[in-house]
């Protein structure tokens, strides 16, 4: 199994609840299919919606991939505690994470981060990023 941890805002939601960015989503979309990844969310939508809310959204803006599972919730710890919590109790092949605030994660030493710019979401550039991480 393949994981992508997927944050929402400024990732692929970069103007704002009710307009995801077109571009960043067909490049999702590529990626998921490419390397047949499984979308685990870690963004802070997951507090707010259920994972068939969740679903509904990412269909609705464009997101062909299904959800596989959402990160636990550690209140105390941040997402970097919450995706290497989600790794050590899930089998994996590879996994790569996409997040535009990566300070907690790469705290924790987790390897496989694409920083995206906010403003930006998921380009091209994070894009080859990720597919030549995926590729090693």
């Amino acid at each position: 199994m393949n994981f992508i941890f997927t944050d929402i805002d400024g990732v692929l939601n970069t103007v704002n609840r009710n307009q995801w960015n077109k571009k960043s989503v067909d490049l999702y979309n590529s990626l998921c299919e490419e390397f047949d990844l499984e979308p685990v969310i870690t963004s802070t939508w997951r507090v707010k919606h259920s994972m068939r809310a969740l679903q509904e959204i990412f269909t609705r803006n464009g997101v062909t991939a299904k959800i596989y599972d959402c990160t636990p919730i550690l209140l105390d710890d941040g997402r970097g505690a919450e995706i290497e919590y989600y790794l050590f109790d899930n089998n994996y092949d590879k996994f790569i994470i996409l997040d535009d605030n990566v300070r907690d994660i790469l705290s924790y030493g987790l390897p496989n981060v694409v920083k995206c710019r906010s403003w930006l979401g998921f380009t091209e550039e994070e894009y080859e990023i990720a597919k030549e991480i995926l590729n090693r």
